[in-house]
């Protein structure tokens, strides 16, 4: 990734979010993932923890979400899941492993987010965090939920208002151009292979 005619991108992400788990698995898909700098955002830091089961207009969302998912990219596996989490502690979770082990980090990222979306765990829940890093073989020296995760997320989250990109997923390259939303893997492969410019953005309506 140090190769300037190599293309990388800054990923702002939500792991409740159905639209940036498709993305990523369609990142994962063309071999693009580590050619992204994951930071996660929360777009709905309201969430209540522990989840409030049974709240049908959030999940009702979250289903409808889901079924749109479904329609744009068809070939990415993905269920509605009983609860929508807050993902603050996840997203900590993922900053402290990678600042401490960061060759884990983006198979505990996936992680996390396969529990979600295909297995309906709540990844609020320290214990589903702490299984998952097991699974993907976090150290168990890594603390994952301690101050400097928690630092590195809030300095993400800076970062995404900041910029005002207003939601996500977004992809961002160096020359500030943007890739909006759920993309084609068309339009994601021409944002990676496109040379830099100056300034400017791709947008996607």
């Amino acid at each position: 990734m140090n190769d300037p005619l190599v293309i990388t991108a800054t990923l702002f992400s939500d792991l409740n979010c159905p639209y940036s788990y498709a993305l990523s698995v369609r990142l994962s898909a063309l071999g693009l993932a580590d050619r992204c700098e994951w930071r996660g955002v929360q777009h709905d830091p309201s969430l209540p923890l522990p989840p409030r089961l049974g709240d049908r207009r959030v999940m009702r969302a979250v289903e409808d979400d889901v079924d749109a998912v479904r329609l744009q990219a068809p070939e990415v596996e993905i269920h509605a899941p009983p609860i929508k989490p807050n993902t603050r502690r996840a997203i900590a979770a993922v900053a402290a492993v990678h600042r401490q082990h960061a060759p884990r980090a983006l198979e505990f990222r996936q992680g996390l987010a396969t529990a979600l979306w295909l297995r309906g765990e709540d990844i609020s829940d320290g214990a589903v965090i702490n299984a998952v890093a097991a699974w993907v073989g976090v150290p168990g020296w890594v603390d994952l939920d301690g101050p400097p995760g928690h630092r590195m997320a809030d300095d993400w989250d800076m970062d995404w208002v900041t910029r005002r990109l207003g939601g996500v997923p977004r992809l961002v390259r160096p020359d500030g151009r943007v890739l909006w939303g759920l993309a084609s893997t068309g339009d994601i492969a021409d944002f990676f292979s496109t040379p830099l410019r100056s300034s400017g953005e791709f947008r996607r309506g």
